[in-house]
């Protein structure tokens, strides 16, 4: 019952971080005219637009394989094989693992609120701030499965 409810609650967790990359990309996606003009003669602009883009996407993927598994577990997990039950929440942590480095990789040193400053830039402060509430979100669903993994091997489904 415990296990279900953590799952329940990751999958809740899902769906808020996906809400907040939903909103991130809305906010982008408002500068694609621009940055596509910029890009055709900066090939550093070009490289920019296409990682921007790029992290958001390994981000709504790990977001959607967490859903995913945690929907699983919650509703059938007992009914699985043992290797799936430890192998489910392993798999779940690399991802998103993976996904939070991609992000950081690029979006460090871009600080939410640096570029407010700047005129007609709101809203892609506001998609940085949603990026890092991503962050925030990828970072609590790795220490959730960690402690299902650890619930598996001490108390099991």
């Amino acid at each position: 019952m415990l296990l279900q409810l953590l799952h329940l609650g990751q999958a809740a967790l899902a769906v808020y971080g996906a809400k907040q990359s939903y909103m991130a990309i809305t906010d982008l996606r408002r500068y694609n005219k621009a940055s596509e003009k910029l890009a055709k003669f900066s090939s550093e602009a070009a490289r920019q637009r296409k990682m921007t883009y790029a992290t958001q996407a390994s981000g709504v993927a790990a977001l959607l394989h967490s859903f995913l598994i945690s929907l699983l577990l919650a509703c059938r997990g007992p009914r699985y094989g043992i290797i799936q039950r430890y192998l489910a929440p392993s798999v779940a942590f690399l991802g998103i693992s993976l996904a939070r480095e991609h992000i950081l990789e690029f979006w460090a040193g871009r600080m939410p609120g640096l570029t407010e400053a700047l005129p007609k830039m709101g809203d892609y402060a506001e998609a940085e701030q949603r990026t890092h509430e991503l962050l925030v979100v990828l970072d609590m669903l790795l220490f959730s499965w960690v402690a299902v993994l650890f619930l598996v091997f001490v108390v099991g489904y």
